[in-house]
């Protein structure tokens, strides 16, 4: 009996030694280790969320943050939203368009509110849309984009060669005058021109080339 029992103990200690049990944990935990660091090395964002996880103030912070966002896009809405209903009041929904996505907030300004044909002069109506454009801007901390647009028809006469510098007058008028008369900080506006290389309907029509003459004002949404 004695036999037996050392016999078959002595082949289940050689079958299932000591070492080998120490090594499988050691390779258990080495395999976890380059997981967790190849999560952190190629996926940044769950490696964040992996981290948060151990720090109940940065998951605080972040929830907050998530919430701040989700208030600030809802108060963008609500005031793009009064704005378009403003210019309806004001005759001016032909004139002056609000479009609201999910990216950005754009106001486009067909040319004769803001301009005579040919001229980056603001003519006397431009106030009746700017001001209540510029009030909007003031209350969101958003940058403002002021791009010029035109049809087209190549400039054969007047102050500008070409379309780019017609465009490119008309957006910084805009500009100047929103900062000048609105105080509509200047540090957040950026004036672009883009002439007539970003049509939104045909040039070949005459409604066409009137729709493409516009100033757009774009409120990216971050």
């Amino acid at each position: 009996m004695k036999f037996f029992i050392e016999r078959y103990s002595r082949r289940k200690v050689e079958e299932n030694p000591l070492w080998l049990v120490v090594l499988s944990d050691i390779m258990t935990n080495l395999m976890l280790f380059f997981l967790i660091l190849y999560v952190f090395t190629n996926q940044p964002e769950a490696a964040a969320k992996f981290a948060s996880g151990f720090d109940k103030e940065a998951a605080q912070k972040q929830k907050e943050k998530k919430a701040e966002e989700i208030v600030k896009k809802f108060t963008e809405e609500d005031i793009a939203k009064k704005l378009a209903e403003d210019l309806l009041k004001a005759g001016l929904k032909d004139m002056a368009e609000v479009q609201i996505t999910a990216r950005q907030i754009k106001i486009n300004i067909a040319e004769p509110v803001l301009f005579a044909s040919g001229s980056a002069d603001l003519g006397p109506g431009a106030p009746a849309v700017l001001g209540p454009v510029s009030a909007v801007l003031n209350k969101l901390p958003n940058d403002v984009i002021v791009e010029g647009h035109t049809d087209s028809v190549p400039i054969k006469s007047g102050k500008y060669a070409t379309n780019w510098e017609l465009s490119a007058a008309r957006a910084d008028a805009v500009v100047e005058l929103m900062a000048a008369r609105y105080s509509v900080p200047q540090e957040r506006m950026i004036a672009a021109a883009y002439g007539e290389y970003r049509p939104v309907a045909d040039n070949g029509t005459r409604e066409g080339r009137a729709k493409n003459r516009r100033i757009e004002i774009v409120v990216p949404r971050k």
